[in-house]
């Protein structure tokens, strides 16, 4: 437990639960933007799904990280069973009555919880999100980021048409174990099927309009988001089970997701409704990342 404030004065723990496989360099970078919080109680949870030995050597060195206001645990799961279960495994084993999350290879600057836990509410918003700088590498291995603001309210029926939240949100921990955490049949969209989950029992999310995490875009090719079969199927099942995806624009608001991963599942008619529906600048963040996507894909190829 964090000792650095005087017990009377000690703020409420918030948990961050963070999985990980074989990215020590990353994984380092992510737990020391966690010791770098200037929330002054916080539980780092870490979640190894099956590392080898080099990741072994990584966390053994992370588990001796800990500082007056950041206690770090590391989970060994038995064997490799994927992002959803390493994030369910330590969000089980968190304490903290708040709760976020990280990715092993993105990272949090230095306000990130302060400003996440100054926002939220939980009497009036089920969670609450920040914006966050998108992290990519020139081919001269300069980084370059691209600041990508999010606005809320993030309400039940704008969730459904998109996920304007991103990948993590800040709650109560006991609402992330209460709608059943993570989805780990699920493909891909982990995050925006536990966020609908999430609006659906507790109402809207609010944002606390700034950028206080970096999101590093495809740093080594192994992002969900590049597997072209399993966001078709993510599609199907995250389809599937949320019945407000009968209705054909919100089905088109879902085949619009996909067309992002470069997919082609629309065709003109599909953008001009969007664009009918008020929603341009989606249809060209839309036809400009599905673009990228391709291109991604072509040159691997």
């Amino acid at each position: 437990m964090p000792t650095g404030a005087p017990a009377g004065d000690r703020q409420p723990l918030v948990s961050i639960y963070l999985p990980t496989r074989d990215r020590p360099v990353l994984l380092e970078r992510a737990v020391r933007s966690v010791l770098a919080q200037s929330y002054p109680c916080l539980q780092l949870v870490i979640a190894d799904d099956g590392s080898g030995s080099a990741g072994h050597e990584a966390l053994e060195r992370m588990a001796g990280m800990q500082s007056e206001t950041v206690s770090v645990r590391i989970l060994r799961l038995p064997r490799p069973l994927g992002a959803c279960a390493a994030r369910n495994a330590a969000i089980s084993a968190c304490t903290g009555e708040y709760i976020t999350g990280l990715d092993d290879d993105d990272y949090f600057l230095p306000d990130r919880i302060a400003r996440l836990m100054a926002a939220f509410d939980p009497a009036v918003m089920a969670f609450v999100f920040d914006g966050y700088l998108r992290e990519t590498t020139d081919s001269r291995g300069r980084a370059r980021q691209v600041r990508v603001p999010l606005s809320g309210p993030a309400r039940l029926q704008d969730l459904l048409r998109r996920n304007i939240v991103g990948n993590q949100v800040l709650t109560l921990a006991s609402r992330v174990r209460d709608v059943g955490g993570f989805d780990p049949e699920l493909a891909a969209w982990q995050d925006y099927d536990l966020w609908i989950r999430l609006a659906r029992r507790y109402g809207h999310g609010v944002s606390a309009w700034g950028l206080s995490y970096v999101y590093s875009a495809d740093p080594d090719g192994r992002r969900i988001s590049t597997d072209l079969a399993r966001i078709e199927s993510a599609y199907r099942r995250f389809r599937d089970k949320h019945p407000e995806y009968a209705d054909p624009t919100l089905d088109l608001c879902l085949r619009m997701a996909m067309a992002s991963y470069g997919i082609a599942a629309l065709r003109f008619s599909d953008l001009a409704r969007m664009v009918w529906l008020g929603d341009p600048r989606h249809v060209a963040s839309v036809l400009y990342h599905g673009l990228a996507a391709r291109l991604r894909t072509s040159a691997r190829s």
